[in-house]
């Protein structure tokens, strides 16, 4: 080879170089913000999985409780697999928000997990006790995210929410632009404009960490975008801190209008009976040709909400189906789940249409999720008497009821006479005395600030006479 052949090699190569600096120079921050984004993107997603993994890839929930949730847990069925439910939205297990109540297990939560490999959260997920690799419903797609989220998407709550109490350590007026520009065009300006969740208001103060937790990655199979793309979490925390002032009381709305559709769906919703007996209630119990009766809820729960533990335990409302008080304090949209499946039937199918509308079962499901009462606190047991004094509500009676009740609470021909309803079951009255009645004007005193007021009420109700 020619010596002159050395300028041309030396210019090649200078071009080779040239290239390789523009390649690093402009393509490979655009590799790299696509990778970045890619993986925001996957943990985001991993965070509605840990949410709720089965609504997130649209797969009906596993009908049986996890094979790893304890028996001291005091939840069942689909909720147990949700990683959330042992692990806790503040991911410290029961070292955090879960360390009592009816979520708690005894489980620790993930937040030694955040930095480490996702291939070790994988094998994690794959062991005896979670078992997620083995499940048809979950791809090594959806693992992956999952994972990335556990390594790469916590971020320490205790940084940006109270422990006790649960305010956000933001500021409520720095942000309000961000969430009126982001998120009120579905929430509304007050976060009172979605009927299928609770008021925002109502969350971000009762669980700023769930909140905190949906605001970074957005709901399973929902439509809400994640907001873990901005650039701080701070933002966030003061958008939260924004949602903290909002009103929270429709909930009690919400509560209220379930409480009469518990006590009579078709009735409160002014639909006809239904013509053909629940397929789930007994049929060796009194009314299973009744299906006037057997579609109520109340009808297999109680009044007192324990089924047949409680006041149904014996007698001609006996079933002895279970009541709902476990299901106390369960997030709403577990509960959504059991009323949508087989054995409720409430969405309605060919054999019992019309039935319930999603905004009626969301009612429903925050009547059972947040307004139940121990009624064993307000009325002696066998005895049936209201733990209340007679006499100190007896003008709130004459001010408020006895317009259309009568002062001795016989005005209503159609009905019982208030003293003996009260008297014979006083939980049927002490649940219409707090919800209303279905499809009537009756106000519901649930708003009412303490329970006392409310049960010395049903105590003068009990001096009324009979017919």
């Amino acid at each position: 080879m020619s010596h002159g052949s050395h300028p041309v090699r030396a210019r090649r190569m200078l071009g080779s170089l040239i290239l390789a600096l523009l390649f690093c120079a402009f393509f490979l921050p655009l590799l790299n913000a696509a990778r970045a984004a890619e993986t925001t993107a996957s943990i985001a997603r991993g965070g509605r999985l840990y949410d709720s993994w089965f609504a997130e890839v649209r797969k009906a929930p596993p009908g049986t409780n996890h094979r790893a949730y304890p028996r001291i847990g005091k939840r069942v069925g689909a909720v147990t697999w949700r990683c959330k439910e042992c692990h806790g939205w503040d991911y410290k297990g029961a070292e955090g928000n879960y360390n009592s109540g009816a979520h708690y297990t005894g489980i620790k939560g993930i937040q030694d997990l955040a930095g480490a490999k996702p291939y070790q959260v994988l094998a994690i997920l794959g062991d005896e006790n979670h078992g997620f690799n083995r499940m048809e419903e979950l791809s090594q797609s959806d693992l992956r995210d999952l994972a990335n989220f556990v390594t790469k998407g916590q971020v320490e709550m205790d940084r940006y929410i109270e422990a006790i109490g649960g305010k956000a350590k933001g500021d409520a007026g720095r942000q309000r632009s961000y969430y009126q520009n982001i998120c009120a065009n579905c929430h509304g300006r007050d976060g009172l404009k979605m009927r299928s969740v609770p008021p925002l208001g109502w969350v971000a103060t009762h669980n700023p960490w769930e909140a905190l937790h949906k605001m970074l990655n957005g709901h399973p199979d929902g439509e809400m975008p994640p907001l873990r793309v901005l650039d701080e979490v701070q933002i966030l925390v003061d958008i939260l801190a924004y949602m903290q002032t909002f009103p929270g009381d429709e909930l009690i709305w919400s509560i209220s209008r379930g409480g009469r559709l518990y006590d009579n769906w078709y009735r409160e919703l002014g639909l006809s009976a239904p013509t053909r007996p629940h397929p789930a209630y007994p049929a060796q119990a009194k009314y299973a040709k009744a299906p006037k009766a057997n579609w109520r809820c109340k009808e297999c729960h109680g009044w007192d909400y324990k089924g047949g533990h409680g006041a149904y335990g014996e007698g001609p409302h006996r079933t002895g189906i279970e009541g709902i008080r476990g299901m106390a304090g369960a997030d709403p949209a577990d509960i959504l789940v059991v009323l949508r499946d087989e054995t409720h039937r409430l969405r309605g199918d060919l054999d019992y249409r019309p039935t319930m509308a999603d905004r009626d079962l969301e009612d429903l499901a925050n009547f059972v999720s947040l307004g139940q009462i121990d009624m064993d606190a307000y009325i002696a047991g066998r005895k049936n008497v209201a733990r209340g004094d007679p006499r100190r509500q007896e003008d709130f009676y004459a001010t408020l009821c006895a317009n259309c009740h009568g002062p001795d609470g016989l005005k209503l021909s159609d009905r019982r006479p208030l003293g003996v309803l009260a008297r014979v079951n006083p939980w049927q009255v002490l649940h219409n005395i707090l919800n209303g009645h279905p499809g009537v004007e009756m106000p519901p005193l649930r708003v009412l600030d303490q329970m006392s007021t409310v049960v010395d009420i049903l105590a003068f109700l009990q001096t009324l006479p009979g017919r």
